[in-house]
């Protein structure tokens, strides 16, 4: 029988947030060097960068929340046998 690896969702997600973090600031860069216009010009190529990185991070998401539900499927709930 072959046993899965517990994912913990919240360590998951805890290390992969630095992705998320670094999308952060580079939009507050791109924000700063508009400065302060209402209009802001972005490269596609960086616009295209951003979504595969935020793509990636929710299909790690996903797979991870998948692992665990599926965990879950197969493991069999305890039963609790009452003697009267």
């Amino acid at each position: 029988m072959e046993t899965k690896p517990e994912v913990n969702v919240g360590k998951f997600v805890g290390r992969h947030l630095s992705q998320l973090k670094i999308l952060a600031r580079l939009l507050e860069h791109e924000l700063e060097a508009a400065k302060g216009g209402r209009e802001l010009t972005v490269d596609r190529h960086l616009v295209e960068n951003v979504l595969d990185t935020l793509e990636i991070f929710v299909d790690d998401c996903e797979s991870a929340s998948g692992m665990q539900r599926d965990r879950a499927k197969t493991e069999p709930k305890p039963v609790v046998a009452r003697l009267n």
